[in-house]
């Protein structure tokens, strides 16, 4: 009941024009790339990087018995800090300690035990953090350097626009039971193909049936609400065959680069950060790449959203990364023309700035790139 009375008096404070669609239940995304853990040596190495860093919660204490095997984890992201996590295995089988209270303490911690479901081993845990509850999920991956673990914070919830005859489906995306934040999603089904183009809450406006409408969604995701507003013109194209926005950036030397104009036959445009695991993952795989080919045909942009550029620069010294990288933060002005909401995010783009292709995530970019390359 005191949903219904939140959702009631945010009503009465809207717009008369404003017009309120609701959603349905949260539901669960599909995971996405998983974490190989890391060995208590290498866990030192990230904890000695990341000091300084109020909002990454380094482990301090082990929990009593684990086995010589056990492996420490991060990205967590728990009341909006990077938490760690430690998996382990005894003759019941893997268990995970999470670092809920963020002081490092798990010591005393008691774990969490996976359970088969539609042939995956997960666990899911109820949150009290967010707007509203929510769910964190784990998933046990074997991959070919032992047990990795996928983390899934994200849900996202359905609904469904009627203007003027015409239905049009939507998406609001969030995680850690919230959303409308920096990062979040809003999607529409505009041309009711089942095809969803995605928006920042940021971007404001959103052509929908002939008209433009000024979009806010609830915190809690229960409802999207649109007012008809002044007439706008549609965002630029991120599909292949497109150009990309001519927009430019300035590299860690002072270099501008015009994201339109390269001098390699392919450009791979990279967006990540050095806290993003699948990023990290992606790296030497790219390196071993770009130092195959030749510049003429092949070459790299990175943007980075680091905070830090003493970080930044550490890292691209410590794996001998010689591309050019600028550096904006995840909120930017390129990062939101580009509507980059996750990392990594990739876009290949030819000698005169067309986008021949565009994707999220790790694993797949290698053969993506060598096929245009063919």
């Amino acid at each position: 009941m005191p949903s219904v009375r939140v959702f009631c008096a945010l009503l009465f404070c809207l717009p008369l024009t404003a017009q309120v669609f609701p959603t349905g239940h949260p539901i669960k995304p599909p995971s996405g790339g998983a974490m190989l853990p890391l060995t208590p040596v290498e866990y030192q190495k990230f904890a000695t990087a990341n000091e300084g860093y109020s909002f990454v919660k380094v482990i301090r204490k082990l929990p009593t018995n684990l086995s010589p095997d056990y492996r420490l984890g991060y990205n967590f992201i728990y009341e909006s800090d990077n938490h760690g996590w430690i998996l382990d295995r005894d003759s019941e089988g893997y268990k995970l300690f999470l670092d809920l209270k963020g002081d490092g303490d798990l010591s005393s911690s008691q774990p969490f035990r996976f359970h088969e479901e539609g042939g995956v081993p997960r666990i899911d845990v109820p949150m009290k953090d967010g707007a509203s509850p929510w769910v964190a999920r784990f998933e046990l991956v074997q991959s070919p350097g032992g047990a990795a673990v996928r983390i899934n914070l994200e849900s996202y919830r359905n609904g469904k626009i009627l203007l003027d005859g015409h239905e049009i489906p939507f998406r609001l995306s969030g995680s850690s039971g919230r959303y409308g934040l920096p990062g979040d999603q809003v999607s529409f089904d505009r041309e009711g193909n089942g095809k969803y183009e995605s928006y920042w809450p940021g971007d404001r406006w959103v052509n929908l049936a002939g008209r433009t409408y000024e979009f806010h969604v609830d915190p809690h995701g229960g409802f999207l609400t649109l007012k008809e507003s002044d007439s706008r013109p549609d965002r630029p194209s991120l599909k292949p065959g497109s150009p990309i926005p001519d927009v430019s950036l300035t590299d860690l030397k002072g270099k501008p680069h015009a994201f339109r104009h390269n001098t390699a036959d392919f450009t791979l445009l990279e967006f990540w950060d050095t806290h993003c695991g699948p990023c990290r993952e992606e790296m030497p795989k790219l390196k071993v790449l770009y130092d195959r080919l030749p510049r003429s045909r092949f070459d790299i942009l990175g943007v980075s959203s680091d905070e830090s550029e003493e970080v930044l620069k550490k890292y691209l010294a410590e794996f001998a990364i010689a591309w050019p990288e600028c550096r904006e933060p995840f909120e930017g002005r390129v990062h939101r023309l580009l509507r980059i909401d996750g990392e990594p995010t990739y876009f290949l783009l030819s000698r005169n700035g067309e986008i021949l292709d565009h994707w999220v995530g790790s694993g797949s970019t290698i053969p993506k790139i060598e096929a245009k390359l063919k």
